[in-house]
């Protein structure tokens, strides 16, 4: 069962309104945290959200991740996200997400916070925070915006995804050309459903995997990974011949 955009908003704006104390793990209109806020927005829905946190919720209950260069790239219902990468101050991510973790897939950055789309028109970031509830009216820290998953909120429209590059763009591709997945981080690699950082990342593909080239090109190569079919990744992370 999943609910709608309004709905969820409508919910998440209640502890807003209700100015609770914050308090870790909590998710009331009488104490609540910044996940908690989530939680009760769809709960409150009758959408049950199982996580431990907001790094668990960035990298296992959202799509459509794209970084928020602007307010033209947010919509009404998403959820955002401030983070921090190994080398900023306040950098606390858990060692669970760590290298040799349970629960690592090569993404370092520690999402320390969530907030909402309340409007973009003015903007509005609706957001749990020490000593309550907060409204945002600019873009601030906040790094990144995501849709949680059809699971949760049925009804999201999607962004506009850029086209594909003019065929010029590409390069000659050999038959059953294959290639090897690098990065000097050694972390995994992002690989999504047009050729653009600005759209949804669809998977990570971990360093060393050998990939099928389907359309090589200058600056994205349009690869078949697994199940992943005529998914793209940028060409500087591939290893070829």
């Amino acid at each position: 069962m999943s609910t709608t955009i309004a709905n969820f908003v409508a919910r998440c704006n209640d502890i807003v309104l209700a100015q609770p104390e914050y308090d870790l793990g909590s998710y009331s209109r009488k104490k609540c945290d910044c996940i908690g806020m989530i939680k009760y927005g769809l709960y409150q829905n009758g959408v049950k959200l199982e996580t431990t946190g907001t790094n668990w919720t960035f990298r296992h209950q959202v799509t459509n991740i794209r970084k928020i260069t602007s307010a033209s790239v947010l919509q009404v219902g998403d959820v955002v996200f401030k983070a921090r990468t190994p080398s900023d101050s306040g950098y606390n991510l858990p060692a669970k997400y760590r290298k040799d973790g349970i629960a690592y897939n090569g993404d370092l950055n520690d999402y320390c916070h969530i907030g909402v789309v309340k409007s973009v028109k003015p903007l509005r970031i609706i957001h749990m925070t020490s000593p309550s509830a907060k409204t945002d009216t600019s873009i601030g820290k906040w790094k990144y915006a995501a849709e949680l998953l059809s699971k949760y909120i049925s009804d999201y429209g999607g962004l506009h995804v850029p086209d594909e590059p003019a065929e010029q763009d590409y390069v000659q591709t050999t038959e059953n050309e294959t290639a090897i997945v690098y990065a000097p981080s050694g972390q995994w690699v992002k690989i999504r459903q047009k050729p653009s950082t600005g759209c949804a990342v669809w998977d990570n593909v971990p360093i060393g995997a050998k990939v099928t080239i389907v359309t090589r090109g200058y600056d994205w190569t349009k690869i078949n990974y697994g199940r992943r079919k005529g998914w793209y990744m940028m060409t500087k992370y591939l290893t070829f011949g």
